[in-house]
């Protein structure tokens, strides 16, 4: 019973701080983004989805990560990020880890379309510009390559930019993390993905799923004509107690044997790993694309499915001590005190804003849409406003003796 009420407490303490994020959120789409995309990206990564992880991470417990081989350090630099899937707490740790390295804020995660549903978290994430995917390949390359529909509707129905190359052009150093196996590990989904690896002549795994190729191949499509290239990272994740366990689907994200392994509703109820293993391996695009999207991904699988293996036998991935190295996350109630004490000075500032801010911001945005209108140009509002203020300065310029 402490334990349940715990969880509830906990439930309803990050939605509230998620619920103030979102009032954020949107302040900064609506003042920032109609200007600078780029600078709506780096203050909404900086300012918000940074200081978001920094407070969610007071209500987890803290695990140290015990790093393996080469990790991803460099915050400036784009990259894709793939990683086996084995509960619903594994983007948690890989936020974490990003987290350490500054990164928190560039992480962008692949998730189920039904997902980006869901009140606050959901809405959230789509400030965020998180990749919502349906499993299908027409429906996602074509996601990929536009603005997700939550981002279309506050715009306005702006023509589709292509949503992954927007990141290039923008110079966000994004981290975009793909689980290939599209789900986590259940006794059902091991039969239907060894009976698919036979009929397509794939190998079969002993701790995994087969991985798919659709979504990095569609990445790797994207970037194809870009000189900018990700680098592209494999991560293989382990927990404390993992014995190879598979559990049933009726089981959900529990576990009988391997019981140390984390859920999100573990992490609710204040329970979580001392530490969690990840080893890293870095490969160049090029590398990537001249070996092709489903043999890389096979190869990776069979040295993961390796790994997993010796992890069982040591608890440890021994073969790669050489490397190892310990980060030790730590929360900060500072982050909170941050999050309210703006919330604070928000509720006072508000009125004035109201009374000063919004007046002209909304006759601003009517002057824009009735020039925009009168002209017929296929501008958006606020490229309209800019574009009007450069030519007229430089018409002045033209004019002077």
């Amino acid at each position: 019973m402490i334990v349940q009420a715990q969880s509830v407490l906990h439930v309803l303490w990050i939605l509230c701080n998620s619920a103030v994020f979102n009032l954020y959120q949107l302040a900064i789409y609506v003042l920032i983004r109609p200007f600078n995309r780029a600078l709506y990206r780096k203050v909404m990564g900086a300012q918000c989805q940074q200081a978001w992880v920094d407070v969610i991470s007071c209500s987890f417990p803290e695990s140290n990560i015990i790093a393996t081989g080469d990790i991803p350090t460099d915050i400036n630099k784009p990259m894709i990020i793939l990683a086996n899937h084995q509960v619903d707490a594994d983007w948690w740790y890989l936020w974490q880890m990003a987290r350490l390295q500054g990164a928190a804020g560039n992480v962008k995660i692949t998730l189920k379309g039904e997902l980006k549903q869901v009140p606050i978290i959901g809405w959230g994430m789509q400030f965020f510009e998180f990749l919502f995917l349906k499993r299908s390949i027409e429906h996602d390359r074509l996601h990929v390559q536009g603005i997700p529909s939550f981002i279309c509707i506050l715009e306005l129905k702006r023509p589709a930019e292509e949503y992954m190359q927007s990141f290039l052009q923008d110079k966000f150093p994004f981290w975009m993390i793909i689980f290939p196996e599209g789900t986590t590990i259940h006794s059902e989904y091991v039969a239907k993905s060894r009976a698919f690896a036979a009929k397509t002549n794939r190998p079969t795994f002993e701790h995994l799923l087969l991985p798919r190729s659709t979504g990095l191949q569609i990445m790797m499509d994207a970037f194809s004509t870009d000189d900018v290239k990700p680098d592209i990272f494999d991560l293989t994740m382990a927990y404390p107690s993992y014995s190879g366990e598979v559990p049933t689907y009726a089981m959900g994200y529990g576990r009988n044997v391997d019981t140390e392994i984390p859920s999100m509703k573990s992490l609710v109820a204040g329970a979580g790993p001392s530490d969690v293993h990840i080893h890293s391996e870095k490969f160049s695009f090029d590398h990537v694309k001249q070996l092709g999207v489903e043999r890389f991904l096979d190869r990776q699988w069979e040295t993961k499915d390796k790994l997993l293996q010796e992890f069982i036998a040591n608890q440890s991935f021994a073969s790669k001590s050489a490397s190892r190295c310990v980060i030790r996350p730590r929360s900060s109630v500072t982050a909170i005190c941050r999050l309210w004490g703006a919330a604070l000075a928000s509720f006072f500032l508000l009125p004035l804003l109201l009374i000063t801010v919004l007046p002209c911001y909304g006759l601003t945005v009517l002057y824009a849409a009735v020039m925009n209108s009168w002209d017929r140009r296929p501008t958006a509002f606020w490229p309209y406003l800019l574009n009007a203020v450069s030519e007229r300065q430089s018409a002045w310029k033209l004019k002077r003796p």
